[in-house]
């Protein structure tokens, strides 16, 4: 996948840099990412609250409407086990689709969008920081760290995985995904996948559980 750009507002770095596992002397990091987009289908995630509440990101107020007519965005249902679309007109609107345009797209999740030609999508928000627990349910859900920190779901963000669970991550060059499947001590399909800031990657649970994530500023 592309590279992705993780930039934050100096003035609230100006006591220290994000780090794992650390003492907190600042918060309410406020900044923007941004997460250039291949032609075709991209799996990337939010990773911004719009508004430091954490559960009031939606499609629209996440990445907005400034991309190509016709580019179309597809939201998992993990209830239903299937996506919900809305497509954005020439108009600049979404199509009205209640479910995507009212449901939480929160920092931890995400969805495909599919743009006709190479562009960026912007989020703009807070970072989601201190520890944080996220339920996660038996089946397929898309996932994301909930903050902008490349690196792996388990060792680096703490996901803790049950046998058999498995993370399929999205090829834009192939529209493929690749299965990594956790054995109990270790990942096949070239091992624990590293994950870039601004990609999603779908987790197939084998049972609830719980993800806490800690995300501090030093």
């Amino acid at each position: 996948m592309n590279s992705k750009t993780l930039l934050i507002a100096a003035a609230a770095l100006a006591a220290g840099v994000m780090t794992s596992h650390a003492q907190v002397y600042s918060q309410n990091i406020v900044g923007y990412i941004n997460v250039p987009l291949s032609t075709g289908y991209n799996f990337i995630p939010n990773q911004l609250d719009v508004d430091g509440t954490g559960t009031n990101n939606s499609i629209y107020t996440s990445i907005g409407t400034n991309f190509p007519a016709n580019t179309s965005v597809l939201y998992w249902n993990p209830n239903t086990a299937l996506f919900s679309t809305t497509k954005l007109s020439g108009t600049g609107k979404w199509s009205a689709n209640n479910q995507l345009l009212t449901n939480a797209v929160n920092p931890g999740s995400g969805f495909f969008i599919n743009v006709a030609a190479p562009t960026n999508v912007t989020f703009v928000g807070n970072v989601i920081t201190g520890t944080n627990t996220y339920p996660i349910i038996a089946g397929y859900q898309v996932v994301a760290p909930s903050g902008p920190v490349a690196g792996t779901l388990d060792t680096t963000n703490g996901y803790t995985p049950t046998k058999n669970d498995s993370i399929l991550v999205w090829n834009n060059g192939t529209s493929l995904f690749t299965t990594h499947k956790y054995s109990g001590t270790a990942w096949s399909g070239g091992g624990d996948p590293q994950l870039s800031v601004g990609e999603a990657v779908f987790l197939n649970a084998i049972s609830n559980t719980n993800w806490t994530q800690i995300l501090n500023v030093q």
